[in-house]
């Protein structure tokens, strides 16, 4: 984050609430809460991107698939095969380039978080991960093992992911969905990270 320009949350809050449909504010609510929590414990230094990460992460999740192409093309993000065939996992960048336009953030680790926080990605920096685990365990979530996923978010971090990721794979196997392979490579980092 540029250090001469302090980004007011409220602000952003308040942008990002204006702009995400109210039936999912509980959600946004949740993970800017679950951000925080994480963050406090493994990245301190970072909790007010962390906040304005879980305000931004869902700002595009609304939009049409042609509208998130296009804005992810205006702004040269690097756009996956995967990507092209489901634009709707473009909506944590576009959400960031959206809030940039209005902001000037030009923050890479706040973009990190937000774009990655569906997918994953193997070379994920720790923000990113808080904001990625944050979007799963946040309190309205209600999925078979989130309780065991929040217990051990607050524990561990990598275990945590690997578990989220777990989840998240075998979801999307049964309903018979594109895997996006950012995800499988993130996994494998943390398996062969975790033998290391």
């Amino acid at each position: 984050m540029s250090k001469s320009k302090i980004f007011q949350e409220e602000d952003v809050k308040k942008w990002a609430l204006n702009r995400i449909p109210p039936k999912r504010h509980p959600h946004v609510q949740g993970v800017v809460e679950s951000a925080t929590q994480l963050a406090q414990l493994y990245v301190p230094d970072q909790v007010h991107l962390a906040r304005l990460a879980g305000w931004l992460h869902d700002a595009a999740k609304h939009l049409p698939d042609d509208e998130l192409l296009r804005i992810a093309e205006a702004h040269n993000y690097p756009i996956t095969p995967t990507e092209r065939l489901v634009p709707m996992l473009l909506h944590g960048a576009v959400g960031y380039f959206i809030a940039n336009d209005e902001f000037g953030f030009n923050d890479q680790n706040l973009l990190m978080a937000c774009a990655y926080h569906t997918t994953g990605h193997p070379e994920m920096n720790r923000l990113a991960q808080v904001v990625m685990l944050a979007d799963l365990i946040e309190p309205t979530r209600n999925f078979e093992g989130v309780e065991r996923l929040r217990q051990l978010a607050m524990q561990d971090l990598s275990e945590a992911l690997l578990l989220s990721l777990d989840l998240t794979i075998q979801y999307i196997i049964q309903k018979r969905q594109i895997l996006d392979e950012r995800a499988i490579l993130l996994r494998n980092k943390l398996l062969i990270d975790n033998r290391a």
